[in-house]
């Protein structure tokens, strides 16, 4: 039982969030009936244009549209209603009405050719209440026999097409109700729809994919001839090749850059456009290949052609990485070498000044012997006055050795301390 409004506490993406999911609704097709469709790429630049000539379309027919609108449907003149689709690169125009306006749609011809943005499909689709009145307009349609595409969808509906693009830049589609009602054959239209639209936006990786394909082949042989100078002694200066394989990288990385965007968005097209082609439950009709042969022969190659690009990419960014990696671990090596002989070098010149070093403290100890004994000659040649004068002699021979030793424990003593050496050889914490 209803017990009036609660006062919630609302997430603030609630509301955007349930307008997002009635995005995608299509308007009743009643056969027989004239639809036609057109999908262009619009740029950002170009997105305020485009509001503007919808606000002024919805303005004209009284249709009140919002502010954040992504799609509209607006009724026009003669029974005749045109939807309005945004999508995050494109824009989809959709104009439905009575099969009579299928030879007299200038106006709504005039709103497509204006619209901002680049075509990437355009469609006249013709719907017949039965196969037996579809199958008298095939000879209008001119199929190529050999192209023809026809198959059972969804309710029993039946398509044919050819999917050639004709002289006025439209492509055909002939389709029965079979017994669909009219919402339920709005739902099939617009997966016929979205099937096709969504199969060209993931095909137009293809032709970046050829495009960028010869410099990455040029980028690989680039990477080939690298680790073959890594590999060979002194074939080529090591800072050279580090300096070819850092512009390598930075080449590799630009053009991930330039293919990124679109190769994720063909991925995420081609995903949409299998989920819709399972959706249709197609039927075989014999003697004519069916829609899902005709979209696997043509778009499975060129995903594939665009996975392999892309793995082609990683394998070769992932190669780049090891050859930079193992480039840097030579040049480590190489540095570690020279620091090693640098080392030994200073050792050998350390152990010279040492052995200098020694026999400058042996002659340092002789010198102040010399001179120690000479200041204690002075003292005792004062005894020559006592009786006795030989004496002098005697104790400056035994003195000397004595003072010799005394001087050399003075002077190793000092130098242990100053050293900090220990008995180990170790530096002593004192």
């Amino acid at each position: 039982m209803y017990s009036g409004p609660v006062n919630l506490t609302e997430h603030p993406l609630r509301r955007e969030l349930v307008r997002e999911m009635h995005l995608r609704r299509f308007a009743p097709v009643r056969a027989p009936a004239f639809i036609m469709q057109i999908v262009s790429l619009v740029s950002d630049s170009e997105r305020a244009t485009e509001s503007e000539l919808i606000a002024e379309l919805a303005g004209r027919n009284d249709v009140d549209l919002h502010a954040d609108a992504r799609h509209a449907m607006i009724p026009l003149d003669g029974e005749r209603v045109l939807l309005w689709e945004q999508h995050t690169e494109a824009t989809t125009l959709t104009l439905i009405g009575g099969i009579d306006i299928a030879n007299d749609d200038a106006g709504a011809e005039g709103i497509m050719a204006d619209w901002p943005g680049v075509v990437v499909r355009a469609t006249r689709i013709f719907v017949e209440k039965t196969e037996k009145q579809a199958r008298k307009r095939l000879d209008e349609m001119a199929f190529e026999d050999s192209e023809l595409v026809c198959c059972k969808v969804n309710a029993g509906v039946i398509i044919w097409s050819d999917f050639r693009i004709r002289e006025d830049g439209f492509g055909r589609l002939l389709i029965t109700a079979g017994d669909a009602r009219p919402d339920e054959l709005g739902r099939i239209v617009q997966r016929l729809q979205e099937l096709g639209n969504y199969r060209n936006l993931a095909l137009l990786a293809l032709p970046e994919v050829r495009r960028l394909s010869p410099r990455l082949a040029d980028l690989e042989d680039r990477l080939a001839r690298h680790s073959l100078e890594l590999g060979s002694e002194g074939s080529a200066s090591d800072e050279r090749v580090m300096q070819d394989l850092s512009a390598l990288s930075a080449e590799l990385a630009q053009l991930r850059v330039e293919s990124g965007y679109r190769l994720s968005a063909s991925r995420a097209y081609s995903q949409i456009t299998m989920d819709r082609l399972g959706a249709l439950a197609i039927e075989p009709v014999p003697g004519f290949p069916d829609l899902g042969e005709f979209t696997e022969r043509r778009l499975v190659p060129g995903m594939r052609t665009c996975e392999t690009f892309v793995e082609r990419l990683r394998r070769l960014s992932e190669r780049t990485g090891d050859a930079i990696a193992l480039l840097n671990t030579r040049i480590d090596t190489r540095i570690k070498a020279n620091n090693l002989d640098l080392l030994r070098s200073m050792e050998s010149s350390f152990n010279l000044q040492l052995r200098l070093q020694h026999l400058v403290e042996a002659l340092s100890v002789i010198a102040a012997t010399y001179y120690a004994v000479g200041l204690i000659a002075f003292v005792l040649k004062g005894a020559s006055a006592f009786p006795d004068g030989k004496a002098v002699d005697i104790a400056l021979a035994v003195m000397a050795p004595l003072v010799l030793l005394a001087i050399f424990l003075l002077i190793s003593r000092i130098r242990k301390r100053h050293l900090g050496e220990s008995g180990t050889g170790r530096p002593r914490e004192d």
